[in-house]
């Protein structure tokens, strides 16, 4: 293209992917989706330069599809790169979602950090530095009652518990 440097061509095709992925998961958004344990991300302003906060994508995109990953880098491997192991996802929302975060990290952090995961959406989006790591020092939450009931039981008897913090 005539007129654009190579870097402002490449922003505007990562931007370009974003935006399609933003509007592709706000369209998938309106199907119901497991609730995450934690909630609490205070997303960075700014990520990689391109002035976007990919934290909530990579939670979005982590939650759904880091068991498929991970199935296909254990069954099938990895041979070619960041296109190869994203294309092998069955949706094309997911492969574009799955590409974005791979290049950021490069292909070989991205699978490492896929196995150290443990299947914790959350955990691999700081590991990938693209969520921040809010680690609680000192007092972080003060337990003001435990309940547990039955208070005893069998092997096999369900208890509930409760925590007032």
């Amino acid at each position: 293209i005539v007129g654009f440097s190579p870097f402002r061509l490449s922003t505007m095709r990562v931007v370009a992917a974003l935006l399609c992925v933003a509007i592709l998961f706000s369209a998938a958004s309106a199907a119901p989706i497991t609730k995450l344990g934690r909630t609490k991300l205070a997303p960075k302003a700014v990520k990689k330069g391109l002035g976007l906060d990919l934290c909530p994508l990579c939670v979005q995109f982590t939650s759904q599809s880091i068991s498929e990953l991970l199935n296909i880098i254990l069954n099938a491997g990895v041979v070619g790169g960041c296109a190869e192991l994203c294309g092998m996802l069955p949706q094309k929302l997911e492969q574009e979602a799955c590409n974005l975060i791979c290049d950021i990290v490069g292909i070989d952090a991205f699978i490492h950090l896929i196995e150290k995961a443990d299947l914790d959406p959350i955990y691999f989006c700081e590991l990938t530095t693209l969520c921040p790591v809010h680690d609680c020092e000192g007092q972080c939450v003060k337990i003001t009652d435990a309940a547990v009931a039955p208070q005893s039981g069998p092997q096999g008897t369900t208890f509930k518990i409760g925590v007032a913090m």
